[in-house]
């Protein structure tokens, strides 16, 4: 007997399948688009928000502390010496910190000018080990001493359409400057555009004299952080700031936010809105079948059983609307990155070019 209910409830099922197939797979197809938008959507923006972060942890270099200027114009460079000799800092090294534009390019980069000997000890991520154009490797090179010099990333070289050894015309601050491209900054990641060149050169060529972007710092190793920020924090003039990784990485996570929650927002309205199809279908399915499910109950089917067999139907439904979903996800989180970038184009991470981050946790809930 027990045999044949369950015979009877597999082929009521199948049956309704049978019967109206397209229904089952626009549900299906209903909880695949949303998915899929979903998750779309969050990958792009995790995306978007790691190569920012990352972006931003190459351009500072990994100091642990900053002082930056509230505005472009900087701060008097005066105040650097009073931070080097503040308790509990180990060193500090000057900044210009600029965006420039190349001669005859389209974009624009970053361009750094350094203390080469104070950033080798602060923030030595910033020099690497530069490929010059004679071939020789590392921050100590005569090349790096030139007041010409220029080291480029690989996506500023390619941006500005330079080549080792030529000269390059730099834009910045409202001044013009000519340098020679002598290396490559082979620590850069790929698809951010960042120059350095000596600090002094910098300075005198782009009207910065006495000026300072930032100045970053290397606390004591084993003393108290809390102590070391609000010594900084005192020293500090009105035009100046101070800045730790912690608080940059919540500043690039809010220049978007409201940007990104909205997205996430109208994603999540497809996948309502597919949930609530997937649901009219199951109701009208059942009210159509109650004479079905009354002879199942005569066959002595219990009420339990019967529930169970509507919500394996609704699971077969959702698990392939899922699995549907979240592959047509990835691809359409990859393909818009490629296409419009981190920001679907809203101007947030303009210039970027992410690499599709997968979020095991999040899929999961969007397939839940």
């Amino acid at each position: 007997m027990a045999n044949s209910r369950a015979l009877a409830a597999r082929w009521m099922i199948v049956g309704e399948w049978r019967a109206h197939p397209v229904r089952a797979v626009l549900a299906a197809t209903a909880i695949a688009v949303g998915v899929a938008l979903g998750l779309a959507v969050h990958l792009v923006n995790a995306s978007a928000l790691s190569e920012f972060s990352r972006a931003v942890s190459t351009v500072n270099g990994e100091a642990e502390l900053q002082v930056r200027s509230v505005t472009p114009a900087g701060f008097d460079e005066g105040l650097y010496p009073r931070l080097v000799r503040l308790p509990g800092v180990a060193g500090a090294s000057p900044v210009i910190e600029l965006q420039a534009a190349a001669a005859g390019g389209r974009e624009t980069m970053t361009l750094l000018g350094l203390d080469i000997f104070r950033a080798a000890a602060v923030t030595p991520s910033l020099l690497g080990q530069p490929m010059t154009a004679a071939g020789a490797r590392g921050p100590t090179s005569e090349a790096a001493f030139d007041e010409q010099a220029l080291f480029l990333s690989a996506a500023a070289l390619e941006a500005a359409g330079a080549r080792l050894g030529e000269p390059i015309i730099l834009t910045a601050a409202g001044q013009t400057a000519q340098f020679t491209v002598a290396g490559v900054l082979p620590g850069v990641g790929e698809g951010q555009k960042i120059a350095v060149a000596d600090i002094a050169a910098v300075q005198w060529r782009f009207g910065q004299l006495g000026r300072l972007q930032r100045v970053d710092l290397k606390p004591v190793q084993g003393a108290d952080a809390g102590r070391v920020r609000a010594a900084v924090a005192a020293a500090l003039p009105r035009d100046a700031q101070l800045v730790s990784r912690e608080s940059e990485a919540r500043r690039s996570d809010s220049l978007s936010r409201a940007y990104r929650v909205n997205l996430d927002m109208l994603a999540l309205m497809a996948l309502l809105t597919g949930g609530f199809l997937v649901y009219s279908a199951q109701s009208l399915a059942v009210a159509r079948r109650r004479s079905q499910f009354a002879l199942l109950r005569v066959l002595g089917v219990r009420r339990k059983a019967l529930l169970a067999q509507v919500l394996a139907e609704g699971l077969v439904v959702g698990v392939a609307g899922g699995v549907a979903g979240l592959a047509l996800g990835v691809g359409l989180a990859s393909g818009a990155l490629r296409i419009l970038g981190g920001d679907l184009g809203g101007g947030y991470f303009e210039g970027a070019s992410p690499e599709l981050v997968f979020a095991p946790g999040a899929a999961a809930v969007f397939f839940a």
